[in-house]
């Protein structure tokens, strides 16, 4: 980190004027209490567990994607701090790294450093060299030594999900006359990443102004520190502020009141300095809160809570170490994992609570988002099949975290009265976050309009399909833990109270909405929506070939450069049928949504195939003929249609998928066990019944054996998906005795995939037939590429599935869940030691699992090296439940 020269030479020059200046007789350690001793602490014993040490250069300073460093966010809150880079902490300042902020749905660097202190004796800075920069489970600490035996600690907490607190202490054994001088500087580069910075047309780096030209940022001066605002951008990709956010920082020590405040017109950068006089106490504290908000209402309320956090912020930091020590001592129960394996779940449990959003925009409660550290999933973006990992992880540490995260996504559970999808009553919405769609933003009260009133720009919240059924799964896993593992009894029932009937109707619009053969086994499929379906000033409109008329589905084909928009089932089905297109030359936003519904969004199973894949298989199995090669990788689509108006519902793939049918079993299963658990028994009775059904049919229809007969491509032995090629009868009562009509064939050229263990994992499989994939797992393609080793098993395609590669998205990088799934349901059917022996080599082989790296997306089978966003929840979720539940046992 660079010395800033002006604000250096401000900072001496204000310390000079300081000698008339009072002392704040509230500055000394006695008068204010002491911090928990950091020994005493059981966070102590696990030191960065996360590399949380940086100084970004840009207000989107980013690797790969995400936030070059990691700051440490906490309590729900929207802003983070990283530690100060002791290589470049040069300039004698008690400061923090980075403060970084979420911008409702964005996340970026506001200031490389922020309100650094500076101590000066008779106008001259004190030499102070940062020895020591660290993190422990919630809370970064540096240590400073100086001259004339001067030292300082510096411990950061947070104690609100708006407010941090930094608490400094300064021992001053020859009880020199100290002053305080602070300052900081905002950021004025707009972009950075491994390629360089952004450049304007002038060769310059591009700035924060030139970037976003309403983004007016200012820092006024407060009665106890400075506030920065900023004004209103809507851009719907990168930055939302409503114009009404501010940075607020609040100090124990009041300044003098003569704020020195420059700025720069052509970055619209700022910077402040500010002084007090701190006295010759042998020991001096100094304690500042930093407070995010991002309207004026949440300034209101967070600005009265800073009253009270401000009377005693040495008690709001002992009880945030307090409520730290409590997760650790809940989350970390197992006696025999090995200290690796023990360092992993407390990253995981800190990654899940930086991932932590309290309360904002258009969702009421706190929630868990999947990495706060990517652009593209931070804010309070809330998906239901991450909420499902999350929470089933989280009750047993932070259970009423877990409750409200998997409230975030019932909040807007679609009713029959919904003003834009009234069919789909019971569905849950794919991603819901901070902004609300034009159409529901209408909906809302003129108070919230008034709060919110730019709130339609945001593009992250979807309602094109939604995922798969693991919500009863997490529900009875928080109603679990509270009731053996946290001692609520009272609060477990009013939980299954409160969630049973949300449950019901989301089971209930499966059933209703996306089993187009009316056998009792859904289907993934897609909302009727407008990327989906010509709608609204779309109809009849010439930009679309083929049928343009209302609730026609759209589909494009690119020919050489050229992108064809066509509109019609009918239109879609003659592509096929005729060959005039391929899976690789075709974009479908129906099978886009229906891969993003199942939670494996490219997944083979779905046709997703590269070119020159489809090419190689081609050539393998059909003597170069593309044209028939892709008749094995098509996906043909059915309508979902009301019974009574034939009205348009959505759409549905044509294949039953195995992943779905076992997360199905399960479901009925739990909303079982709820159902007896609230004396509800006829209904406990039928979801048992409907289990049972399910369990046969996947066992006889998806499981495909050729019982010693040809197998050229090593088929056998695996449950797949099939495809729905036969009329079978409509069932109407399900139970173990109702007859098994098997819909159609096997999918088997689409290879194997994470669905074919899903039965294992849900132990909706047979002994035969858990048996004959285990072998796959353990000794075929998911362990093995060719004869060598994988370095992590359980890739999410075999490796001789025709689309696989080891960094495709769902088509061969590991994912944590699916992982997990796969050694828990080889383990369910006697395969223990073989599962266990697979998560020692992903704690040995993950790149910087068991080191301070973040926690990881997803990572490279055949390598180990880290793919996709960083600090990423279900990751953590899924080696927490391994940590949990799994090893040692």
């Amino acid at each position: 980190m660079r010395i800033n020269k002006t604000l250096l030479a401000l900072s001496i020059g204000m310390a000079i004027s300081l000698s008339g200046c009072n002392n704040d007789d509230n500055n000394t350690v006695d008068s204010i209490g002491k911090l928990t001793p950091e020994s005493s602490l059981k966070a102590s014993n696990f030191k960065n567990t996360i590399n949380r040490i940086g100084n970004p250069v840009a207000l989107r300073d980013l690797a790969h994607g995400h936030l070059e460093y990691i700051p440490l966010f906490d309590h729900g809150s929207w802003h983070g701090h990283t530690l100060d880079d002791p290589k470049y902490a040069k300039d004698n300042a008690i400061a923090l790294g980075s403060v970084a902020l979420l911008t409702e749905e964005y996340v970026h660097y506001m200031a490389s450093r922020f309100d650094a202190l500076t101590l000066f004796i008779s106008g001259k800075p004190v030499k102070l060299d940062l020895v020591d920069a660290y993190s422990i489970a919630g809370a970064l600490i540096q240590n400073y030594v100086g001259e004339q035996g001067i030292t300082a600690k510096l411990t950061m907490r947070f104690v609100s999900d708006r407010t941090s607190m930094v608490n400094v202490t300064i021992e001053n054994p020859n009880n020199v006359e100290l002053d305080a001088v602070w300052g900081g500087s905002l950021m004025d580069n707009y972009y950075q990443n491994e390629s360089g910075f952004a450049l304007s047309d002038d060769g310059t780096n591009k700035t924060v102004i030139e970037a976003y030209p309403t983004y007016e940022r200012a820092i006024k001066e407060t009665r106890d520190g400075v506030e920065v605002s900023f004004g209103a951008v809507r851009n719907s990709w990168s930055l939302l502020t409503s114009g009404d956010s501010k940075f607020i920082v609040t100090r124990s020590v009041q300044h003098d009141g003569n704020t020195k405040i420059t700025s720069n017109d052509e970055s619209g950068s700022s910077s402040y300095v500010q002084s007090a006089k701190l006295g010759n106490e042998s020991l001096i504290a100094i304690n500042t809160a930093f407070t995010h908000v991002q309207d004026s209402k949440e300034e209101v309320r967070e600005v009265a809570n800073l009253s009270d956090l401000m009377l005693n912020p040495v008690e709001q930091m002992n009880k945030s170490a307090q409520r730290w020590e409590e997760y650790l001592e809940k989350g970390l129960t197992n006696d025999n994992a090995t200290k690796a394996q023990e360092f992993v779940a407390v990253k995981a449990i800190e990654t899940l609570h930086s991932n932590w959003r309290g309360e904002a925009g258009a969702i009421n409660h706190d929630t868990v988002t999947p990495s706060v550290t990517a652009p593209y999933f931070s804010g309070n973006m809330t998906w239901p099949w991450d909420t499902w990992k999350q929470a089933y992880a989280m009750a047993h540490f932070n259970p009423d975290v877990a409750m409200e995260n998997i409230r975030t996504v019932f909040q807007y559970q679609v009713q029959a009265d919904d003003v834009v999808r009234p069919w789909d009553e019971g569905y849950l919405l794919d991603v819901v976050t901070y902004n609300l769609p034009e159409d529901r933003w209408n909906a809302m009260s003129e108070e919230y309009k008034a709060t919110h009133p730019l709130a339609t720009n945001g593009l992250n919240w979807n309602e094109r399909n939604t995922k798969p059924s693991l919500a009863a799964w997490a529900v009875m896993e928080v109603y679990n833990a509270l009731i053996t593992e946290h001692d609520r009894p009272e609060e477990a029932k009013a939980w299954l109270d409160e969630m049973y009937p949300k449950l019901v109707a989301y089971h209930d619009w499966w059933k209703n909405n996306r089993d187009t053969n009316h056998n009792g086994i859904p289907e993934y499929g897609a909302a009727k929506d407008p990327i989906h379906t010509i709608m609204g000033d779309e109809v009849n409109s010439p930009d679309y070939l083929g049928d343009n008329s209302e609730d026609a589905m759209k589909f494009y084909v690119t020919e050489g450069k050229t992108e064809h928009a066509i509109g019609g089932l009918k239109e879609y089905n003659h592509v096929l049928d005729n060959g005039l297109a391929t899976p690789a030359n075709m974009e479908i936003p129906v099978k886009t949504a229906a891969g993003w519904e199942s939670g494996r969004d490219n997944a083979a199973t779905f046709g997703f195939i590269y070119e020159d894949q489809l090419q190689a298989y081609a050539d393998e199995r059909h003597n170069g003929d593309l044209a028939a090669a892709s008749k094995d990788w098509e996906l043909r689509v059915t309508e979902v249609r009301d019974p009574k108006s034939n009205a348009l519902k959505g759409y549905t793939i044509d294949q039953e998928s195995v992943d779905q049918a076992s997360y199905w079993y399960s479901d009925n299963l739990y909303l079982a066990e709820i159902a007896t658990i609230l004396g509800k028994t006829a209904e406990a009775k039928h979801y048992n019944d409907f289990a049972a059904y399910t369990k046969n049919y996947i066992n006889q229809c998806m499981f495909y054996d050729t019982k010693g007969g040809e197998d050229p491509y090593n088929a056998s032995g695996f449950f797949y998906d099939i495809k729905i090629e036969n009329t079978v009868p409509v069932v109407t009562e399900f139970n173990a005795k109702t007859p098994i009509n098997c819909a159609g064939s096997h999918i088997i050229a689409r290879g194997k995939n994470t669905e074919g263990w899903s039965p294992l994992f849900n132990k909706a499989a047979t002994q035969e037939n858990a048996d004959a994939v285990a072998k796959h797992l353990i000794k075929g393609e998911f362990s093995f590429v060719g004869t060598k080793e994988l370095k992590i098993p359980l890739s999410t395609a075999g490796t001789e599935n025709p689309a696989y590669g080891p960094d495709v998205y769902w088509r061969g990088r590991v994912w944590l869940d699916q992982f997990y799934f796969g050694v828990r349901g080889l383990d369910n059917y006697g395969y223990g030691k073989e599962a266990r022996a697979m998560v020692d080599k992903l704690f040995a082989n993950a790149e910087g699992l068991t080191e301070s790296t973040p926690i990881q997306e997803n990572y490279n089978p055949e390598t180990g090296a880290v793919q996709g966003a960083n600090n990423f929840s279900w990751s953590a979720a899924h080696l927490y439940m391994l940590y949990n539940g799994f090893v040692g046992k």
